[in-house]
């Protein structure tokens, strides 16, 4: 145990030395593996040996990775030749996969399917297949919001510099002699499709999920309530689905007449290959070479502890792939076992029952993962330790073995005969149709937000505080870590109610609007438009995908819980264009909403009302403002100073509101066009404010010099999407305000942009300032 500690932390920080550079992380642990030094001081100068030692050789491996994570390409158009890399993944007129150009070199393909015709013939690609095809190389793009997913660093990882951008009707695709490799891919592929075309839509997801590793089959709804709830980990291959295979095939192996000795040496042979058919997840790794492991020793007679098996497929892994020590997956996988491990012996003595060690390892596995979850997913729910006591049983005593023996049967009966997936049909949809009502009581979902440095170290320490106490003994110990938790938690939950600064957030929904102001001390917080996704061609069914972007819930709501913010005080929809109001049913449930501020006039697209309706089910107040509507909070003021009400057109119908926030001026302006800026003026010919929003994303058709030689702003902000096909904003609209000396911010250059306020002054902060700059 002591050797393994040393050896695998000094490896952690030899890999982060040189892959992230020192932190504050990094310094918290170089302290903690002193201090485990010291407390073992009787051996500390061989302790240190080792240390350095192992730091300087997974330093070594992580210059190695780094210095060869290069690329061929350029960017630009370009002819690709190369062998699919990985399961094609066809959603609607949506098209992914990796290909693994004749250089060796790893990219990603995304493309989008112009006919139906096009899908059908796309959907017989299989992993392997030689393709030679035009296409446009793209650098992989920078977060551009706050908090947002790292997409960039994601691909970097993996070695991948590039999206290729295909030309799919110049997509020229053979089959080739296959590697071992590719038949495997070959083969998970077929058997997929198969499952994909002949089950029921509402159990052929969680078979392909438990079976092969691929989640994308599971509807989005179910798949959501699964990680909200703190179960998804049910859909990852791990250690049980490795043990259950592992125990069939060698019952059978001894049945059939093999001695133990070959049969340990036949499941040392197909544990490789059952990493690739179950999709290669780092917890599908994990638990296969930690059984490999175990049965080399097992066929030699050799015994080999189990916190020394792990300790050495942790090394070996992050070996051979440096990269995985930052990956979610990696981490859980390895944290949790390595917990359970340590604690195994605790719960075989102290619990008798099938049932008290299942609510133990349940406990323990949600206690470890618990601020990794909360760094990731910013909120957990109540009920997930119940969940995850009476699903585990179902999941690993039914469904899994009835997807495993269903699978191996249907290629030699037909699925109305195959009994284990008929059962699975008959037993999934009401379970997770129970999991998505569950999911969906606001109550048991808590928004905690991303802990910050401090925060997060913290919940570790109330966890490893918490295990101590569990495993001396001592009657009551949960309520150490309950206690521990709710502290941290709650103290987190405060800190926004100290900052003294108001928050004016620009978010970046590409071509649409979404502002989040928060007044000082959190006092209030304002939602202004949620942007929206606007679909063409959705009317022919080929088309509709399973996982559809919602820029309401990616990157709205995403902003929202980093933030900790469990409540908007007003959600204020300028108007009803998709591009500003598309994004606010994701907003519906997942947050407590008190007001909507509707412009005034009839409502008559269909989505409004349907909108509408959802948020007064929800116990919203909904008032339609107009011209004259006012009010103060924490030292601001707002006023709505249009629509009057009797506007035709929607755009010029846009709430146009005027805030004083901590003694800076704002106006937002919603869509507002040329007609509705003149009467503006006309009503109010002393207007004049520091911050614009430009209105209608920089349209040509708005912003005119009048409008702004009056209001004489200093900085313009433009929300707008990259490479949009209304060309926003238009070059007029920008010499206009640059013969003005506007400083223009705009968020398809910058990326989202927030502007801290107080006491008349305003810093800003944007995703890509320097890059803009």
């Amino acid at each position: 145990m002591l050797y393994s500690v040393i050896v695998v932390m000094s490896a952690m920080l030899g890999l982060v030395f040189i892959l992230r550079g020192p932190s504050f992380f990094y310094y918290v642990a170089i302290i903690l593996l002193l201090i485990y030094l010291l407390v073992h001081a009787k051996h500390f100068r061989v302790n240190g040996m080792i240390a350095v030692l192992v730091f300087s050789l997974y330093a070594g491996f992580a210059w190695i990775a780094e210095s060869s994570n290069t690329t061929h390409f350029k960017a630009g158009e370009q002819q690709i030749e190369g062998h699919i890399h990985s399961l094609v993944k066809i959603d609607g007129d949506a098209i992914a996969m990796k290909v693994k150009s004749v250089h060796g070199e790893m990219l990603q393909l995304h493309g989008f399917i112009e006919s139906e015709q096009q899908q059908a013939q796309l959907k017989q690609l299989l992993p392997g297949d030689r393709c030679i095809f035009p296409a446009t190389l793209s650098p992989p793009s920078s977060p551009t919001n706050f908090y947002q997913f790292n997409y960039k660093q994601y691909l970097y990882q993996q070695q991948i510099h590039w999206v290729l951008t295909p030309e799919l009707q110049k997509l020229n695709c053979v089959r080739s002699e296959k590697s071992l490799f590719y038949r495997l891919q070959t083969f998970r592929a077929h058997q997929i499709k198969r499952i994909e075309e002949l089950v029921h839509p509402d159990a052929s997801g969680i078979l392909i999920a438990l079976v092969f590793g691929e989640r994308m089959y599971v509807d989005q709804d179910v798949l959501e309530a699964y990680q909200r709830l703190g179960i998804i980990h049910l859909l990852a291959v791990s250690g049980l689905h490795v043990g259950l295979i592992i125990a069939a095939l060698y019952g059978f192996f001894i049945r059939i007449g093999l001695t133990r000795e070959r049969t340990l040496e036949s499941l040392c042979l197909f544990l490789p290959l059952y990493i690739i058919i179950a999709g290669g997840a780092p917890s599908v790794i994990r638990a296969s070479l930690m059984t490999l492991i175990v049965m080399v020793f097992l066929r030699f007679k050799w015994n080999i502890p189990p916190l020394f098996a792990i300790a050495i497929v942790f090394l070996v892994y992050l070996a051979l792939n440096p990269y995985a020590l930052f990956q979610l997956g990696f981490q859980l996988s390895f944290l949790v076992s390595f917990s359970l491990l340590v604690s195994a012996e605790v719960i075989n003595k102290r619990y008798s029952s099938w049932l008290s060690k299942l609510v133990a390892v349940t406990i323990l596995a949600q206690l470890v993962s618990l601020p990794l979850l909360l760094n990731h997913f910013y909120q957990f729910s109540l009920l997930t330790l119940i969940v995850n006591i009476l699903y585990i049983p179902f999941i690993s005593f039914i469904v899994l073995p009835l997807s495993f023996l269903g699978v191996l049967m249907q290629n030699v009966i037909p699925i109305e005969l195959n009994l284990p997936i008929q059962l699975v049909t008959v037993l999934i949809p009401p379970v997770h149709h129970g999991l998505v009502q569950l999911d969906a009581i606001e109550f048991f979902n808590l928004i905690i937000g991303k802990p910050h440095s401090i925060p997060f170290i913290l919940y570790f320490l109330v966890t490893l505080i918490g295990l101590l106490v569990w495993e001396s003994g001592k009657e009551r110990w949960w309520i150490v870590p309950l206690v521990g938790f709710a502290m941290v938690a709650g103290v987190q939950w405060t800190v926004p109610t100290w900052t003294k600064e108001a928050v004016v957030t620009m978010l970046d929904v590409g071509q649409g609007d979404s502002f989040v102001i928060e007044l000082p001390r959190r006092g209030e917080v304002y939602v202004i438009d949620t942007g929206g996704t606007i679909r063409f061609n959705q009317g022919e069914e080929w088309r509709l995908r399973q996982s559809n972007y919602d820029v309401g819930r990616e990157v709205v709501l995403s902003y929202l819980k980093a933030k900790g913010i469990r409540r908007i005080d007003k959600l204020i929809l300028t108007h009803g264009h998709m591009d500003h109001i598309g994004g606010a049913m994701a907003l519906v449930g997942e947050v407590a909403i008190d007001q909507l501020l509707y412009s005034a006039g009839e409502v008559e697209g269909e989505f409004e009302k349907l909108l509408l309706r959802e948020l007064q089910y929800k116990g919203t107040e909904i008032i339609f403002v107009k011209k004259g509507n006012r009010w103060a909070s924490y030292g601001s003021q707002f006023a709505v100073l249009s629509p009057q009400g009797h506007e035709q057109g929607l755009n010029d119908r846009s709430i146009v509101l005027y805030a004083d926030i901590e003694g800076v001026s704002f106006l937002f302006t919603g869509d507002l066009e040329e007609e509705g800026e003149r009467r503006l003026l006309n009503t109010y010919p002393d207007l004049s404010v520091d911050v614009l929003k430009i209105a209608h994303h920089g349209s040509r058709t708005s912003t005119t010099d009048n409008f702004l030689l009056q209001l004489q702003p200093s900085f313009g902000l433009i929300s707008a999407g990259r490479n949009n096909r209304f060309n926003h904003p238009h070059i007029e609209v920008t010499e206009r305000l640059d013969e003005q000396h506007v400083k223009i911010i705009r968020t398809d250059k910058h990326g989202a942009i927030q502007l801290y306020i107080k006491n008349g002054s305003m810093k800003m902060h944007t995703t890509e300032y320097k890059k803009a700059e």
